[in-house]
């Protein structure tokens, strides 16, 4: 019967079975150390680029795995003391070309782009990625194994033409800018290209056909880098800043100071920190009764961000997050808190990583006094298998006591089954108790296959009813929690499915909460029977969801329903399709009918996005959800508008109004910014927000802030 069950699944997904051979992994590379630096315009000069490596060798990956390119590609690769250089010549028809992003910090992955990702100290566990479009618009960001963390970015320069042949760029990336161990010649690079339309991924190395080809374990081995100068490895932020709110205002300047201590262990000093102008967050209704995780956007906080990791937690998986950054400067009663000064050491000295940071704020609920915050994290690689951690925090908003926490983590990760990629994870984490009685420990362990046809994670976490981390997140804690989530994908390479179809799969979740004594709370599955990408690059799926929900007190999600303390059984189908993103207009849409718990519920969400060219995009969103029970009915939305204009590569206008009625909050942000180069910024930008639980003739202001920021950086 088991191996019944086999030839079933291959069947049904025949790509389940990979060769082994199937695999496109180049010879290690002995790079070129080169004495004359290029000039960084996009135009690829011969004489330039005299000694760099030339790298020609591209397959494609997705969708026909082994194809050759499209479009041929011409990348150059080489380093000196300084600098690592990047080129790339892509022959190109300018008609296929998909440019139509122009703002820097806007995201490009719908656009065409080519970049690398770089693996400093070619373990595969982590590395730096680096992308362009042919608009020269950057994105940087770190690479966490397997997952991204985009919010990441540093100084790094490049340009890029257009071409009678296509488009070029040009890249060169500070050697200030990465870590690494200068006692390590190898490396671990990756080059990529990406075409909008039609939708195809290049790339020059492929370890594995079941992984991401941008992640960490994908890279290939370069060799010979030695005698990289960092300088004096001092690196200074400086800024000013003049706020005016409702409360004061006033000029103030802030500075943030980096040194590199060694290539590979670097020292931040924050003092007067001023996070003005950071981008606002996009706010939804919260359907749950649990609060809302928001991801870090400052960046003292992102800085070697991938160093305070534990235990498989992510922006996607936070729910007993020993350490969530944005605990710091937010308070629950005061709201934003000053940062009199933060400091942070990281880095890695052979198989051993470690961050520490301490920040000195104002005090939650007493803004006349301070508190201090501690986080130290060591995390040890035993082999390339297995990794062993330790997390201590220390402090809170407030300055209560007893505010501690400990943890410690495993992570394994290997492959098996023709490089099936596995991962797992374990942890055990406790705060302290303020009596004797209180449950403050949380454990989890987690089993993970992250490949393409064979998508597989389950997950267990205790979190005791008493475990609430002062730095950390949780937002629903007295539970034992059960996840299975599965994926089988299949993508067609011939026959009439694959003239339409890039892929289509099965999706199973599951989840349940139960209680610390082990009884239901909650009990979930979603399936997906059909799940699709076309050649063209529109999406979308059916789903079912049927869920059992013991509420232990009254809950009301509008102003006319709510709902009793009881148990509820109910079940709902949705649709949703997403137009493919390189037309002038595009989106998407989802719409959900059935119950929740005892009313009846339709759902309406939605949003288009306007490009007409690269200095133009609109985006107009609506989250409509509708509630019926006897007679009685709640509407509730959101709305959000923004608008995207640039002007040209330097100057930019960003706006985002959003409209809540749940928190009857409607928000204004907009920014005016002027940036000439990577170290160089300039801004203003206006904050404001309407109370409109009276309606919008009787609103509010309950914030008002008007910001202007300047921004340098030095390097020596």
């Amino acid at each position: 019967m088991k191996y019944a069950n086999y030839i079933c699944l291959a069947v049904a997904f025949p790509s389940l079975w990979v060769n082994a051979e199937q695999t496109y992994q180049r010879t290690p590379l002995a790079i070129t150390k080169i004495t004359q630096a290029p000039t960084i315009d996009g135009h690829i000069e011969e004489h330039e680029w005299q000694g760099a490596n030339l790298i020609e060798q591209f397959v494609e990956f997705r969708p026909n795995l082994g194809d050759k390119p499209l479009y041929p590609i011409k990348a150059r690769i080489a380093y000196d003391d300084a600098f690592f250089y990047v080129a790339a010549e892509i022959f190109q028809p300018q008609n296929t070309i998909i440019d139509r992003v122009l703002t820097q910090g806007e995201t490009i992955w719908n656009e065409d782009y080519f970049g690398i990702s770089l693996d400093t100290n070619f373990d595969k566990r982590d590395a730096y990625l680096f992308h362009v479009t042919p608009s020269g618009v950057r994105e940087d960001g770190l690479i966490d194994g397997t997952g991204y963390i985009g919010e990441w970015s540093t100084i790094w320069y490049a340009k890029t033409q257009r071409t009678d042949n296509g488009w070029s760029v040009e890249m060169a990336i500070p050697v200030q800018s990465i870590s690494f161990d200068p006692n390590k010649q190898d490396w671990g690079l990756q080059l990529r290209h990406k075409l909008s339309q039609p939708n195809k991924h290049i790339y020059w190395n492929l370890n594995d056909p079941e992984n991401d080809g941008w992640t960490a374990p994908q890279v290939g081995k370069i060799t010979n880098i030695n005698g990289l100068n960092q300088g004096k490895g001092i690196e200074l932020k400086g800024g000013l800043s003049y706020k005016e709110n409702q409360e004061a205002s006033k000029w103030t300047p802030s500075a943030d100071a980096f040194y590199k201590f060694t290539p590979n262990i670097t020292g931040v000093l924050t003092l007067n920190t001023d996070f003005s102008g950071t981008d606002v967050d996009e706010v939804n209704i919260n359907m749950t009764r649990f609060s809302e995780f928001f991801s870090e956007k400052r960046d003292f906080f992102l800085q070697d961000t991938q160093v305070f990791s534990f235990g498989g937690f992510s922006n996607n998986d936070y729910n007993g997050m020993p350490f969530y950054s944005r605990r710091i400067g937010q308070g629950q009663h005061s709201g934003v808190l000053d940062i009199n000064w933060g400091s942070k050491l990281t880095g890695k000295v052979h198989n051993t990583s470690f961050g520490l940071l301490s920040v000195n704020q104002q005090q939650d609920g007493a803004k006349d006094d301070n508190t201090q915050l501690t986080v130290a994290r060591v995390k040890q690689q035993i082999n390339d298998n297995h990794q062993i951690g330790v997390i201590v925090t220390d402090g809170s908003s407030d300055d209560e006591k007893n505010s501690g926490l400990y943890g410690v983590d495993y992570r394994f990760a290997s492959e098996f089954l023709a490089e099936q990629q596995i991962q797992a994870h374990a942890w055990y984490q406790e705060t302290q108790k303020k009596n004797g009685m209180e449950d403050t420990k949380a454990y989890g362990a987690q089993l993970y296959l992250p490949n393409d046809t064979i998508n597989i994670k389950a997950k267990y976490r205790y979190l005791g009813d008493d475990f609430n981390p002062d730095l950390g997140f949780v937002n629903r804690n007295g539970i034992n929690y059960y996840e299975l989530e599965t994926r089988f994908r299949e993508r067609p390479k011939t026959g009439l499915l694959s003239d339409y179809l890039t892929l289509y799969q099965f999706v199973y979740l599951y989840y349940q909460r139960n209680d610390t004594d082990n009884n239901w709370l909650s009990k979930e599955y979603v399936i997906r029977p059909f799940h699709w990408l076309t050649t063209s690059n529109a999406s979308g799926y059916v789903q079912y969801e049927s869920r059992k929900e013991r509420l232990k007190s009254q809950y009301a999600m509008g102003r006319n329903i709510k709902f009793d303390a009881q148990d509820y059984d109910f079940d709902q189908w949705s649709i949703f399709y997403e137009t493919p993103s390189d037309q002038m207009i595009s989106g998407y849409i989802k719409l959900t009918s059935g119950q929740f718990f005892d009313s009846d519920r339709k759902q309406i969400l939605g949003e288009v996005f306007f490009k007409p060219n690269k200095h133009i995009m609109l985006s107009l969103s609506r989250r409509n959800h509708y509630y019926e029970r006897d007679g009685i009915k709640d509407n509730m939305y959101s709305t959000r508008f923004k608008a995207n204009i640039a002007f040209n590569q330097d100057w930019s206008w960003n706006t985002m109004i959003q409209h809540n009625t749940r928190s009857d909050r409607l928000s204004v942000f907009s920014r005016l910014r002027y940036q000439t180069a990577p170290d160089e910024l300039y801004q203003l930008s206006i904050n404001k927000g309407y109370d409109l639980e009276d309606g919008w003739h009787s609103r509010e202001t309950d914030f008002d802030e008007k910001t202007i920021k300047l921004n340098y950086t030095h390097r020596w």
